[in-house]
C-alpha cells in the first residue's frame, strides 16, 4: 500500500476537509464530454489549479470507463519510465491498481515497477481525489514518464494505446519568474497577461494532435513546461485510438490565487474526444 506523501501540503489531510474542498471545487460550471479519451489536466496544490482540474473532471464525469492511465512527470529526476505494484490510499480511502494491465505493461519491460522511483512525486498522487471523488468504484495504472526520445515516445504510446482505458496526462504550463530560470524581457509590464498568452500558444499547439511538433516547439522556445513528455505521450496513444478533437475547459494562473507576480505558473484542462 502506498500511502500518500502529500496530503497536508497539496491537498487536505483528513477525509471531511478534503470532501469538502472538493464539493466547494466541483461547483464549478463545465460542458460535459461522454465520449471522451483523454484529459490534460495540472498538478499544482489544489489552492492554485484545484479548479481548473475539478472543472476538467468533471467535464468526464459521464464516461462509461472505469479504468485509467495516469501520465505523470519525473519532477525528481528519476530517469525511468516507472510504475507501481501497489494500491494507493489517500484520505478518501484506497485506490485500487489495475494488476492485471500493469503487469502486461511491465512484462513488456518498457515500464518498470519501482515504488521508489514513485516516492516524492506529487503529479500523480494528487489526480487520485478527484477520481474517487467521481467515481465510486474504479481501476488505475500510474505511469511515471521522464524525459525520453521521441522514438521512445511512439513506442510507449503503441504499448498503451488500449480502447478500454482513459487516460491522464498531468502537466503545468509555463513556470516563470527567477526560480524558474525563465522571465523573457517582454514579459515585465505584465506577467500575468504574458504567462496567459503564452500557455494560449502552448494550448493551440497542443491542438494540433502533433506530438514531435509539440515536442519540437517547447525545446525550440526552451519552455518552461513540466510535463511536455506526458502531453506528447497522450497526444500520439489519442491519435492511435481515433480521437480527433480537443477542447480547452479551462485555465488559469497562481497570481489568482497568490497574487505574486514575481512567481507565476500556468494551468489548463483540456478534454481529448
Amino acid at each position: 500500500m502506498r500511502l500518500p506523501e502529500f496530503a497536508g501540503t497539496f491537498y487536505p489531510s483528513t477525509k471531511d476537509e478534503l470532501k469538502a474542498e472538493l464539493n466547494l471545487l466541483f461547483q464549478v460550471k463545465t460542458e460535459y464530454y461522454n465520449n471522451a479519451l483523454g484529459i490534460i489536466v495540472p498538478h499544482a496544490g489544489y489552492l492554485y489549479s484545484g479548479q481548473v482540474a475539478a472543472k476538467t473532471y468533471k467535464a468526464i464525469s459521464g464516461i462509461k470507463k472505469r479504468n485509467f492511465v495516469i501520465l505523470g512527470v519525473d519532477h525528481q529526476g528519476r530517469g525511468i519510465i516507472a510504475t507501481s505494484k501497489e494500491d494507493w490510499q489517500t484520505p478518501l480511502g484506497t485506490a485500487k491498481l489495475d494488476r492485471g494491465f500493469s503487469d502486461y505493461l511491465t512484462k513488456e519491460q518498457a515500464i518498470i515497477p519501482d515504488e521508489f522511483a514513485l516516492k516524492g512525486e506529487h503529479s500523480i498522487e494528487v489526480q487520485i481525489p478527484f477520481l474517487q471523488y467521481l467515481f465510486d468504484d474504479f481501476g488505475f495504472v500510474p505511469v511515471q514518464v521522464p524525459n525520453i526520445s521521441y522514438k521512445e515516445i511512439l513506442e510507449l504510446a503503441k504499448l498503451l494505446s488500449e480502447e478500454d482505458y482513459f487516460f491522464i496526462a498531468t502537466s503545468d504550463l509555463i513556470h516563470y519568474g527567477s526560480s524558474y530560470n525563465f522571465f523573457p524581457k517582454e514579459s515585465l509590464y505584465d506577467p500575468n497577461d504574458y504567462v496567459k498568452n503564452l500557455d494560449n500558444e502552448i494550448i493551440e499547439q497542443i491542438g494540433k494532435f502533433d506530438g514531435k511538433g509539440f515536442l519540437d516547439y517547447t525545446r525550440k522556445k526552451d519552455l518552461t513546461i513540466c510535463g511536455a513528455t506526458p502531453i506528447a505521450l497522450l497526444l500520439e496513444i489519442a491519435k492511435n485510438l481515433g480521437c480527433k478533437k480537443i477542447e480547452k475547459i479551462a485555465h488559469d494562473t497562481s497570481f489568482s490565487s497568490s497574487h505574486n507576480l514575481s512567481t507565476i505558473v500556468g494551468y489548463g484542462g483540456l478534454v481529448i474526444s
